[in-house]
């Protein structure tokens, strides 16, 4: 029985060693509160109201055909229009807009500068895109670089304006 009582107390001290090592190392109620929990970067992120959701009110919008089909190339031949895009977008549209178009040829395309050189009967006229503030305006002018204002031009303009929604 001798030998048992020496095992036995190594035994209850090993148990008591290991109980304060683990009691004491991860155990809150012997720290404070650190703090950490209160600061700035640990809330929750907020949203601003007007992030929450996309912008959705114009993207399911239907272009309204206009009952004056006649006044209206006129009035968009002397300063043309506005797409809401970007010109390079805007440049690429124009040219498959223009390309559908009964009675118009393309002759040249500039993409550089943002042009096409159109053929419509015997007229010849420049279409241009170029920034705007709103997205990039479409506009046509003839060789001496002034607003063309033809009757094709017209109409080529007033294509363009229904087809590109402008």
């Amino acid at each position: 029985m001798m030998i048992c009582l020496p095992t036995s107390r190594r035994w209850i001290g090993c148990a008591a060693l290991a109980a304060m090592v683990g009691l004491s190392s991860g155990c809150s109620w012997f720290r404070g509160a650190s703090g950490y929990e209160q600061s700035p970067e640990h809330r929750p992120l907020e949203i601003p109201p007007d992030l929450d959701q996309p912008n959705t009110t114009s993207a399911m919008r239907v272009p309204s055909l206009s009952s004056s089909a006649s006044s209206a190339p006129a009035a968009v031949a002397s300063t043309g229009f506005v797409v809401a895009d970007q010109a390079a977008s805007t440049w690429r549209r124009v040219g498959l807009a223009l390309e559908r178009i009964d009675g118009v040829q393309i002759k040249e395309r500039a993409e550089l500068i943002g042009a096409y050189t159109v053929v419509v009967g015997a007229q010849q006229f420049l279409v241009r895109v170029s920034e705007d503030p709103a997205g990039s305006r479409v506009s046509a002018s003839d060789a001496a670089s002034q607003p063309a204002n033809s009757s094709e031009a017209s109409r080529v303009l007033g294509e363009l304006k229904s087809r590109l929604g402008g």
